[in-house]
């Protein structure tokens, strides 16, 4: 039997975040049955049942969109380009904290993780780090892929391994579940271009943050991240939007930025 689009859709959506039927029937109000229905295709749902659904699965807005796409709705939530007037608050919004964490490193980017903005202090880190790199100039235009990358950073990454199964893992549960299959095209290629990849880190991590040490001939910076969203958007690219920002896991480090600036 084949299970229509959105049935499908809402059935992997559950499954990768290990819910069984009656935790998503439960929390979206509605009957085991009816819910199992959705799925295989028995019953078509509603706009306001896919809103219900995508709400009690707390999904982003995109993936709202799209669950309402595969089930033959037009997408509720805009999704603005970031230059369009309509986002010059949360521009402005962004440049402000952005500036507010100098002399420390901040990048915005978007959920592909694109580089929309950068601060002084990110571009102080890029250019130390950069002697040691040989990737084509496009690498560095997307965080992921200039951490990744063969000849990106992950070269003056002293614990690249941890990093990037940190990283990895990450990537990968929100590639399990994502609906839009251009973005798991672009997580696999991606992957591909990075070569092989550690999928474990070869020991637990210490403290209460993950430190990425930085390494340049004898001078090492070490650094923890944040990241930083808007807390009430209703637009997918302000959603999308997050700052991730590098803070001195250490006082020689804080102390190179500080002096850098």
């Amino acid at each position: 039997m084949h299970t229509p689009p959105f049935g499908a859709a809402l059935r992997r959506l559950r499954v990768a975040r290990g819910w069984s039927q009656e935790r998503l029937a439960g929390d979206a109000e509605v009957s085991t049955r009816h819910l199992s229905c959705l799925e295989t295709g028995r019953a078509s749902p509603s706009r306001e049942m896919v809103l219900t659904l995508g709400s009690a699965l707390d999904l982003p807005l995109r993936e709202r969109n799209d669950l309402l796409h595969a089930a033959g709705f037009a997408p509720v939530y805009p999704n603005t380009d970031y230059e369009a007037d309509g986002l010059e608050p949360v521009r402005r919004a962004v440049d402000q904290l952005l500036a507010a964490h100098e002399p420390f490193g901040a990048i915005a980017v978007d959920h592909m993780w694109n580089v929309r903005r950068l601060n002084q202090g990110a571009t102080r880190l890029l250019a130390w780090a950069m002697p040691l790199c040989d990737a084509p100039p496009e690498v560095f235009t997307n965080v992921l892929r200039a951490t990744l990358h063969p000849g990106g950073l992950r070269r003056c990454v002293e614990n690249f391994d941890e990093v990037a199964a940190t990283m990895i893992d990450r990537l990968r549960r929100e590639h399990l579940r994502e609906v839009d299959p251009a973005r798991r095209r672009a997580f696999e290629a991606l992957f591909a271009e990075a070569g092989p990849l550690p999928t474990t880190a070869h020991a637990p991590a210490t403290g209460p943050v993950l430190v990425m040490t930085l390494r340049r001939g004898d001078e090492r910076l070490r650094v923890f991240t944040t990241i930083t969203t808007l807390g009430t958007p209703i637009d997918v690219t302000a959603q999308e939007t997050h700052i991730e920002s590098y803070l001195a896991a250490d006082e020689a480090t804080a102390r190179w930025f500080r002096e850098g600036a």
